[in-house]
């Protein structure tokens, strides 16, 4: 009888450790996508349960202003098959800034008669002064097909 209860309890043991599959942690910043994060000094927010670390407290503004931006399951692993909000604009990263993504509520200009979007003011600057240097079909895939 103790073989038989040892015997199921192993069993029971083992595939609730096989059910439970390990989750990668989240490793960068969902809005400044090459700055690493430390869950325990990053800001964070909750997001349909799932809890998201940003950087700085900029990013967190700029998350919690839109989040529909910001959530990438490539970036923020626990977002993997979740349902996700839908991005209004095609742009995802900023021309000047290609590692930080961008939302439909950060500043913008019209290039080429399409709406280009921005991280910053700094950014959008730096931009109308030089735009070719900048218009990258990469980055920037509303813009027309030469």
């Amino acid at each position: 009888m103790l073989r038989l209860c040892l015997a199921t309890l192993v069993l029971l043991t083992a595939s609730t450790a096989i059910g439970k599959q390990p989750k990668t942690q989240q490793k960068y910043c969902p809005v400044m996508t090459k700055d690493q994060i430390d869950p325990k000094e990053s800001s964070s927010v909750t997001w349909q349960g799932v809890k998201i670390y940003l950087c700085c407290d900029t990013c967190l503004g700029k998350f919690k202003r839109d989040p529909a931006a910001y959530l990438d399951p490539k970036i923020i692993p626990a977002l993997a098959g979740k349902t996700l909000p839908k991005r209004n604009i095609l742009q995802q990263y900023c021309p000047v800034y290609p590692d930080r993504k961008i939302s439909e509520k950060d500043p913008s200009t019209t290039y080429k008669g399409v709406k280009i979007y921005f991280y910053n003011q700094t950014a959008k600057t730096r931009f109308e002064k030089d735009p070719e240097r900048f218009a990258d079909h990469k980055i920037l895939p509303q813009l027309p097909k030469k």
